[in-house]
């Protein structure tokens, strides 16, 4: 994808070079003057977010709204950033650090929104995995009737194929493609479970429902491990602007060194 988009700005920028893009070309010291100035724009307007998102704690579910939306802002200023960069007219000498330039502050723009969508499911998704823990036919009395025993089922079933159809019309980053098919899985393991209590169950057969019993008590110790790896991959989110920090520094050396 990289080598594909450096083609593809290589040939925009030739043809810009040939008189094609009805630009002028800039002269290096001017060039160099406008791209440094854009460039240190975007270290102050990423360092300045980072510092914001050092305020929140990505494991607790409040502030994941907060978070979405200062990803969403540097989502932003990569985007804002590239626009600039498309609009100039580099000399030949300057060619191949604009085309890192831009081809950086589009990797940027794809990452951080990878990470806001990314809080965006998680938003969803962690509900999902606490509402496990709160099932009807677990908290209902051993001794409970065949009534009582078929509304929970029913009302357990309606929730987790509720939650597997969500799931289903859910499209998050690539990275979260295998998480998502785990998560389907176990809750529709849930559904599928009430739901052979609610069509089994008989007051002379009690069978399906103390099986259930026993089946769950091992199922719901699975949530946990679920939910500790999305706050895991919620915590690391940070990481990638201090990626994309350290790798600004090494293009603003290429820019005073040109």
């Amino acid at each position: 994808m990289r080598r594909v988009i450096a083609l593809f700005l290589a040939g925009c920028l030739l043809a810009v070079s040939f008189g094609c893009g009805g630009g002028t070309e800039m002269g290096l010291s001017e060039y160099l003057e406008a791209v440094s100035e854009l460039h240190d724009g975007v270290a102050w307007d990423l360092g300045a977010l980072l510092g914001e998102m050092g305020g929140l704690d990505p494991r607790d579910y409040y502030d994941l709204p907060d978070l979405q939306e200062l990803f969403r802002q540097a989502a932003e200023v990569f985007d804002a950033a590239w626009q600039k960069a498309d609009a100039m007219y580099p000399p030949p000498e300057a060619v191949p650090l604009h085309l890192d330039l831009m081809d950086f502050y589009a990797r940027g723009v794809r990452d951080m929104s990878d990470a806001e969508n990314t809080i965006g499911f998680f938003e969803a998704a962690l509900p999902m995995l606490a509402d496990v823990e709160n099932i009807a036919l677990p908290g209902l009395p051993e001794n409970a009737g065949v009534p009582e025993i078929k509304a929970a089922a029913a009302e357990d079933s309606k929730t987790m194929s509720g939650y597997c159809r969500e799931l289903r019309g859910m499209e998050p980053p690539d990275g979260l493609l295998a998480f998502r098919e785990r998560l389907w899985g176990y809750l529709h393991s849930i559904d599928d479970a009430a739901a052979t209590v609610d069509r089994e169950i008989k007051p002379e057969d009690m069978g399906p429902y103390h099986r259930f019993r026993e089946w769950f008590a091992g199922a719901v110790a699975e949530a946990p491990a679920l939910r500790e790896e999305a706050l895991g991959i919620l915590s690391g989110l940070s990481a990638r602007i201090d990626v994309f920090i350290a790798e600004g520094k090494e293009l603003a050396e290429r820019v005073q060194g040109l």
